[in-house]
């Protein structure tokens, strides 16, 4: 499978668009299509969280605000509660590692839990 960070299906003028890219018990890999000023609301993962921006700038709201460019990574360790708000058009990749059994967004993100 081939992933093209071009493709304008990522992005939607009315909200935030998630595409699951990876799913294995190992981990997890979702896109997030901002457009400027979207927001990924206040959330948390039982999972160590690597966002890394493919194209744009982000703002993340965790225990400590960053703002992310193209090209950057941002790790978070399971159980911090963040946020994220789109400063530009922008790409996000999430990679959730180990897969999340329970996730505060698995419901909203398509994300089955496990018992």
């Amino acid at each position: 499978m081939v992933w093209n960070v071009n493709d304008p299906e990522l992005y939607h003028p009315d909200h935030l668009v998630v595409r699951h890219m990876f799913d294995a018990d190992q981990a997890a890999v979702v896109w997030f299509g901002f457009q400027a000023g979207q927001v990924l609301k206040d959330h948390e993962t039982s999972s160590t969280a690597l966002i890394q921006v493919l194209q744009g700038r982000i703002r993340v709201n965790a225990v400590e605000e960053r703002v992310l460019s193209a090209g950057q990574t941002v790790e978070l360790p399971p159980g911090e509660r963040h946020a994220l708000t789109a400063l530009t058009d922008a790409l996000v990749q999430l990679v959730l590692v180990p897969h999340p059994r329970y996730h505060s967004l698995g419901q909203e993100l398509g994300m089955t839990t496990r018992p």
